[in-house]
């Protein structure tokens, strides 16, 4: 592809050989997992962020692992998931013998449905997982109140969503608690996997920290108080998104002016192109997700032009196979398959050059002029 979506090594060149050096200085440190680096990382994240605990885990799947666990879901209990979503949302809950209530989404936004999630809230209801997709985030205060009012724990799936925030308040920690994500192609993308768990929950970080080591406390070594797991944040990784959280904010501004190129360049292709534009300076550009009329045909004229695209997701969740023993059908989550349907993200990356955004605009624009003028 001429304009390649993830483009890894642009993205990881100016660090080649901040890299080496990290590997072998972790290589002669004989501390590789879970030692001084991870520590570093997390007081980073703490200052960051404003949170109160902060613990470094392998991945952000592992991240709602433990938080979901630490919150008490199990067999019996429900919990409340968005129905267009990265599978972790909903699969974390049913590996932890819960069950997946799927709630709709908002046609435009993608995000969890307010109105619907009332709907759904059931007596063995427990927590809600409200998630920020993309560089959109869920409406947190409609969905504080209902859980006020059912009594339920907010679990704030923000792993795409670092430095994003909403009305002045920062993604993560707007629940009970919240995560971020450090997979390669996030926006703080890491050299290979991590996340942290982020609350100001004394109890939630408390439990968390001790899952995350085989339910060790920290302090007294072999010492278990819990069943855990083995999820921790290796050396390598933390120093990594040490040296690359220093500019951060720049990585994100550069995303965002990107992202204003392609707000401009596309509003008046609307209805056939729909894209979320409110709060422009508070999100973060995790990926530009269009929603498409002739989505797959626009795809294939990108392809044709050598610019890359994905598309995120194919499917609702309630509908995958994994998940056929919940008996959903076509049709009962509405607003989440259409967007299946329409769902388009193009490349954007900090380090994208601007020729690059230039023939993903020229492109875009092509297809559709071509489109009216055989309609």
């Amino acid at each position: 592809m001429n304009v390649p979506f993830f483009n890894y090594a642009s993205r990881y060149a100016e660090d080649r050989e901040k890299i080496k050096d990290i590997v072998y200085q972790v290589g002669i440190s004989d501390n590789f997992i879970l030692k001084e680096r991870v520590v570093e990382l997390e007081d980073a994240i703490r200052q960051y962020t404003g949170a109160k605990h902060v613990i470094a885990v392998a991945n952000g799947t592992t991240a709602l692992t433990i938080l979901l666990q630490a919150m008490g879901v199990g067999p019996g209990v429900d919990v409340l998931t968005p129905a267009f979503s990265f599978i972790s949302t909903a699969s974390t809950i049913a590996l932890l013998g819960g069950t997946p209530v799927f709630v709709d989404v908002d046609p435009l936004t993608g995000m969890m449905d307010p109105n619907d999630l009332e709907r759904k809230v059931t007596p063995a209801s427990k927590v809600v997982i409200p998630t920020h997709l993309f560089s959109v985030m869920a409406d947190m205060e409609s969905i504080h109140e209902i859980a006020q009012k059912h009594n339920l724990v907010v679990l704030e799936d923000s792993a795409v969503a670092l430095g994003a925030r909403q009305q002045g308040a920062i993604a993560g920690i707007m629940g009970n608690a919240g995560l971020y994500s450090f997979f390669p192609a996030k926006p703080l993308g890491g050299i290979g996997d991590g996340a942290v768990i982020v609350t100001n929950d004394d109890e939630l970080g408390r439990i968390s920290r001790m899952l995350r080591n085989h339910g060790q406390d920290g302090i007294t070594r072999f010492y278990h108080h819990l069943l855990g797991y083995n999820n921790r944040m290796d050396e390598t990784a933390a120093s990594y998104l040490l040296h690359k959280l220093r500019r951060f904010d720049d990585l994100l501004n550069k995303r965002r002016e990107i992202a204003g190129l392609y707000n401009e360049a596309f509003k008046h292709l609307a209805p056939m192109i729909q894209v979320v534009t409110d709060a422009h300076e508070e999100r973060v550009y995790y990926t530009y997700v269009i929603q498409a009329e002739r989505r797959d045909e626009l795809k294939e004229f990108l392809e044709s032009r050598g610019i890359e695209t994905q598309i995120y997701y194919p499917t609702a969740l309630p509908l995958q196979p994994a998940f056929a023993y919940l008996g959903h059908q076509a049709g009962d989550f509405p607003n989440a398959e259409a967007i299946t349907g329409r769902s388009l993200a193009l490349p954007l990356y900090a380090e994208m050059p601007s020729e690059h955004v230039q023939q993903v605009i020229i492109a875009v624009v092509d297809f559709y002029a071509r489109v009216n003028v055989h309609a």
